[in-house]
């Protein structure tokens, strides 16, 4: 079997938050009660998942919520030792958490490095910009708090990247945003755009807090901040992802994929649905307490599901763009409108694509030459020969010096061509 990732909705839409763009409003509004993962759906899911992948010899694992640390430490020691007790042998265990970062603590940060978990934490800009929106029940802001939690994974050298919504607060602030991030020392970042619909609204029309137009602009702002002259230095999952595809890699961010089956939601009272946006009865698979995991992704519906990417619509098939958006998602699809775009963020593609375009072609093929060079270098080292001097021709054919071609000391300092 291939790989399976896992977004386990661990406390379900359970937070200490109250952000006003919040994805998961409507579930919260009312239903303030306490709802955690226990142990049986735990223990059930993960024997069976584990099975399921042990031929991919990897499992992957998101710890989303709502807000995942209201679990507790607990329960997340208990998730390592669940994982340790059912994977064969010779397993790779991936965890990763998307967090406030308001309860992490030194305890937390132990422990998230203990066990290498990818933190992911939430923060929509400096204190001004992210306290507008993110707060607690109560109204008070919550930068500070977050900003300490930060530190502790700091403190205990624990991997983590910056998750940023982009919403009416900060569209038009990219390069104060990105500014900002590089300032903190933050070398990992996630833009993505608020929505005006809920996860609980599969069907209510794609619509976002942002334009199309604003997002295009926020894009290409951002690109220009982002480049660095060609060594960019600050990692920014969406143009790392785009640039996968110039490179004929296969893409690791779904919107941009052939396909929709990135993985699959476990809820935390074990029913499953095959995507974040459509946690809804009309989409729900089944549930692992009830059926087996084999059975579930056997359905017919989940089939149905992965394929509705690859239909799509006759501008998109004609779109010079398509090689590398894809399409976009298919939640953002507007379906049964006769004119204008087919997806709600296509102008924003098409906008960023253009502009950016030659600059993404020139890094790829820096990116070609640098991998040439290395490898050229590595063959020479093994021979007893001399790497080419700074003065020499570059190895990678180019026709420019090494120093000023391949041994840029800019290329050092970039995460992009460092190699």
């Amino acid at each position: 079997m291939p790989p399976l990732s896992v977004l386990f909705k661990t406390v379900s839409t359970d937070c200490n938050l109250d952000c006003s763009y919040c994805y998961y409003r409507e579930s919260l509004e009312g239903t303030r009660v306490r709802r955690r993962m226990e142990e049986p759906v735990l223990a059930a899911f993960m024997r069976q998942y584990m099975e399921y992948v042990a031929d991919a010899h990897v499992a992957s694992f998101a710890w989303q919520g709502g807000e995942p640390t209201l679990a507790g430490l607990d329960f997340f020691k208990r998730v390592v030792a669940l994982e340790a007790e059912s994977a064969s042998g010779g397993m790779t265990i991936a965890n990763a958490l998307q967090t406030n970062a308001i309860l992490l603590d030194d305890r937390w940060g132990e422990f998230l490095h203990q066990y290498s978990f990818l933190v992911g934490v939430s923060l929509d800009g400096p204190e001004e910009v992210h306290d507008s929106i993110r707060r607690d029940r109560g109204g008070h802001g919550s930068f500070r708090r977050v900003m300490a939690g930060i530190e502790a994974l700091r403190r205990h050298q624990v991997e983590f990247n910056i998750l940023c919504v982009v919403g009416r607060h900060n569209v038009g602030s990219a390069r104060d945003l990105m500014r900002f991030f590089r300032t903190e020392g933050f070398s990992h970042l996630q833009f993505i755009p608020a929505m005006s619909f809920q996860s609980v609204e599969p069907d209510v029309p794609a619509e976002y807090l942002i334009t199309p137009t604003e997002y295009g602009d926020f894009l290409v702002e951002l690109f220009d901040e982002w480049y660095q002259q060609g060594f960019p230095t600050v990692s920014v999952r969406m143009f790392d992802s785009i640039i996968q595809s110039y490179l004929g890699i296969p893409n690791d961010l779904c919107i941009y994929s052939e396909r929709c089956d990135s993985g699959i939601i476990v809820e935390y009272n074990g029913d499953i649905y095959p995507c974040d946006f459509y946690v809804h009865p009309g989409w729900r698979l089944g549930n692992i307490m009830e059926e087996s995991l084999r059975v579930i992704l056997a359905k017919p519906e989940m089939t149905a599901f992965v394929a509705r990417k690859l239909s799509l619509p006759p501008q998109c098939e004609a779109c010079e763009w398509r090689w590398v958006c894809r399409g976009g998602c298919p939640r953002n699809r507007l379906d049964g409108i006769d004119s204008g775009p087919p997806e709600y963020f296509c102008e924003s593609h098409r906008r960023f694509f253009s502009y950016a375009d030659e600059r993404l072609r020139s890094l790829k093929e820096r990116l070609d030459r640098r991998l040439k060079t290395v490898s050229i270098a590595g063959r020479a080292s093994v021979a007893g020969n001399a790497a080419a001097g700074r003065n020499d021709r570059c190895p990678c054919g180019s026709g420019r010096k090494y120093k000023a071609c391949c041994g840029d000391p800019r290329a050092d300092q970039s995460y992009l061509l460092r190699v």
